[in-house]
């Protein structure tokens, strides 16, 4: 067969009536578009084949973290590895759970310490409320912490444990460094607790002389003094009954009778109970709905 006849061959060759050649445009046979077009269209869903069967397969994301491994690791022989772990705020967190939470050694690569990680598992320990992580180059690891404020020691079920303002528990651990915080006894006292501190403090004269509160029904509180007097707060309006209680002290020297239960529990009036006799409304007092 000729090649030299096909219009391919013979591309260029055309030549006009003075014999000077004449450029012509190439003329492809009518299959040849449609297979280019074909194959490309071939390509393109190999590609995405290929791409996929790595993608189902990891075999990309292997390599990807492959090639990140031995990177962090070669920082590592740069000197760019853990040296010394700065804590910053610590208080009561104990410095083997920080560790626990930081999960690394001496010579272990900085870069290879995702701070969001260790800030996520730092604030999941009971003391810690917030937690800030640092990489400083070339071989620090800064932690900064804000730990969470014991607001009382709360029993339940025989079981001591501290807990904040939130009624979160903080623990055990460390409990007999806290001999004045206030003493709390119920399965709800915790949830509640907060406001019973907060009324407690509002008469500093007589907050530091409470023993212990013991929740009543999941409603009210009774509170145990210094001196073994029990005083029974109402269900409702019981700040206002605690300030009552310190004005009658005031006035009266209510907390220095020979008293063993003061009882608000009535609207109309308060009930004492004598240390060895019976029971008996305060002398004087009016009906508070006068």
């Amino acid at each position: 067969m000729r090649l030299l006849n096909h219009p391919i061959a013979a591309f260029g060759q055309r030549r006009d009536k003075t014999g000077r050649r004449v450029a012509q445009r190439r003329i492809w046979p009518r299959w040849v578009r449609p297979s280019l077009t074909a194959a490309a269209a071939l390509c393109v869903v190999l590609t995405a084949l290929g791409g996929w069967l790595a993608w189902r397969d990891g075999w990309a994301g292997r390599q990807a973290e492959l090639a990140l491994d031995q990177f962090v690791t070669a920082t590592a022989g740069a000197g760019l590895a853990v040296e010394e772990i700065l804590v910053e705020g610590r208080l009561h967190t104990p410095a083997e759970s920080i560790l626990a939470a930081v999960d690394a050694n001496r010579g272990t690569p900085l870069l290879s310490i995702n701070p969001s990680t260790v800030k996520e598992r730092l604030e999941g320990l009971p003391w810690i409320r917030s937690a800030a992580v640092e990489r400083q180059l070339p071989g620090t690891l800064f932690i900064r912490l804000v730990e969470r404020r014991p607001m009382a020691v709360w029993q339940r079920r025989g079981h001591f444990v501290l807990i904040d303002e939130q009624g979160r528990e903080l623990g055990d651990e460390g409990i007999e460094y806290f001999p004045r915080l206030p003493f709390i006894v119920g399965e709800d006292a915790h949830r509640v607790a907060a406001d019973l501190v907060s009324m407690l403090a509002a008469v500093p004269s007589l907050s530091g002389r409470i023993v212990s509160a013991v929740r009543v029904g999941g409603r009210r509180w009774n509170l145990q003094l210094d001196n073994g007097m029990e005083i029974r707060l109402p269900e409702e309006r019981a700040r206002e009954a605690w300030a009552e209680v310190a004005a009658l002290d005031r006035t009266q020297r209510l907390l220095s009778r020979q008293i063993s239960i003061i009882d608000l529990r009535d609207p109309a009036r308060i009930n004492l109970r004598r240390a060895k006799d019976g029971a008996a409304p305060l002398p004087g007092k009016k009906d508070r709905d006068a």
